[in-house]
């Protein structure tokens, strides 16, 4: 079962890790006036958000290694961060909102940390030898 949630987590942290390419364009999109509401970019991220959080369950369950379940944190924490962040500029404070878009790229290369971690965890047990004989 832990090699099942392995795997749940190596696609959820490959997702994050791709989609936030499709964030960058979804707000592209919708700055360039081609869309004229940031919809996409909006549920997009909601979906992001909770595959950020299911990524984090499954490394906990997996019993996967502490580094890749505290990145795997900080990631379900950098993307909640979004829109807090966002919520400055309803509040009338936008200089905070000028954080999402920087918050943006730490994501991007936390998402792939994780994603590349998991990968070389999936290798290291799908090789391990197993040291119980059955007799």
């Amino acid at each position: 079962m832990n090699k099942t949630f392995a795997t749940i987590h190596k696609a959820l942290t490959a997702y994050i890790s791709l989609g936030v390419f499709a964030q960058m364009f979804f707000a592209g999109i919708w700055h360039a006036g081609v869309v004229s509401t940031p919809d996409a970019h909006v549920f997009f991220g909601l979906s992001l958000l909770l595959a950020s959080l299911l990524a984090l369950i499954a490394a906990a369950v997996a019993k996967m290694p502490k580094a890749i379940i505290g990145r795997t944190a900080l990631l379900f924490f950098l993307i909640l961060l979004q829109p807090i962040l966002m919520e400055g500029r309803r509040n009338g404070l936008p200089f905070i909102s000028a954080f999402h878009a920087l918050n943006a790229p730490f994501i991007g290369i936390v998402g792939g940390m994780v994603a590349a971690m998991s990968r070389e965890a999936g290798k290291n047990v799908e090789t391990a030898v197993s040291m119980a004989t059955g007799d």
